[in-house]
Order: C-alpha cells, then sequence, then structure tokens
C-alpha cells in the first residue's frame, strides 16, 4: 500500500495481516503432518512439497499489485502461475529467490512427481536417491552432511530447510509489492 507521498507503509494492511496469519496456521499444520515418525515415504514426498507450493503462491501474492481478483487468477491451478514449475521460474525470474533455492525447489518438484506418478516409487530407487543427494541449501546452511544419513532424512531436512527459509520470503516480497500503474 502506497501513501500520498509514494513511499510503502510500514504496517500491514487487512489483506496482508489476513494472509500473514494464514500463513501462521499453515506452519502449524505443516509441522503436525511433515513429521519426521511418518512412516509413508509416499506422504513425505508429497506433504513437504505442497506446502512449498503454497508457500511460492504467498511469495508471488505479496509481491504482486493488490488485486485479489488478478492475483487470483494468475495463481489458480489454470492460471499462468498455477502450478509448482511455473511459480517457482517466476519466484526466480522476480527475483525473489536465488539459484540455489530455485535449483532444490526443482529437484524437489522432480522427486514429488515420481512418487505421485510411480506407485512403487520410494527414497532408496536410484534417481530419488541421486535427486536427494544433489540437494544444496541444506548444505549451505547446515555444512556438511553426516555419513549415514538416509535420502529420505535428507530430503527431509532439505524440505524443513527451504520451508526455513521461504517463510521468510513473503515479508521481502511485500517491501517491494508492486503498484499498478496510474495510466
Amino acid at each position: 500500500m502506497q501513501n500520498s507521498e509514494d513511499t510503502k507503509s510500514p504496517y500491514l494492511s487487512e489483506k496482508e495481516a489476513e494472509r500473514y496469519f494464514e500463513r501462521e496456521k499453515m506452519m502449524l499444520e505443516f509441522a503436525r503432518l511433515f513429521e519426521y515418525g511418518e512412516a509413508s515415504d509416499r506422504a513425505v514426498a508429497i506433504v513437504g512439497p505442497a506446502f512449498l507450493d503454497t508457500l511460492l503462491s504467498h511469495i508471488l501474492s505479496e509481491f504482486l499489485v493488490e488485486d485479489e481478483k488478478a492475483v487470483k487468477k494468475l495463481l489458480n491451478p489454470d492460471g499462468p502461475l498455477g502450478t509448482f514449475g511455473s511459480r517457482v521460474t517466476a519466484c526466480y525470474c522476480l527475483g525473489l529467490v536465488g539459484p540455489i533455492i530455485t535449483a532444490d525447489l526443482r529437484l524437489v518438484g522432480k522427486i514429488r512427481n515420481k512418487f505421485a506418478h510411480d506407485l512403487r516409487a520410494g527414497f532408496g530407487d536410484v534417481q530419488i536417491s541421486q535427486w536427494c543427494r544433489q540437494l544444496k541449501w541444506h548444505k549451505e546452511s547446515m555444512g556438511t552432511v553426516p555419513t549415514g544419513v538416509s535420502d529420505r532424512d535428507l530430503f527431509q531436512v532439505g524440505i524443513n530447510q527451504l520451508v526455513a527459509h521461504l517463510s521468510g520470503v513473503p515479508g521481502i516480497a511485500r517491501s517491494s509489492k508492486r503498484s499498478p500503474r496510474v495510466s
């Protein structure tokens, strides 16, 4: 939101506050659903990326103009930014995420798709294992990976590190929120 002097207000608008509290509730739900004790590899491989997809949507919502109808049209599943991959690309191209985060998000998308389309998929699969071992963001933030860590552990730590990073990006995106042109 802008005041008459064309500067951004330091306060959240009502819509921004609603989105902020919605994200907070989602974080609690994510923590409940994305437990390390979860028995199903498939649940882990689907829930984590689904939450990242929602975070990407929120990042874009905070960055784009405050026009709920137009933004919703862009972000709907059948809209131009309705898929995980298109949101990753948009966030990268708009400068909202960097190349390491982007690469990890793309790997996470591949892993999720493998689980979604192959009923026999598991973290022990050669391709999924390779993708899990290519995740970099958690290595950047936590250092060297201990020996003996499973691919599933790498995936879950990778997802949690991405969530931790991306959960702060909506506030950064909001500080650069786009405004519609007058003409």
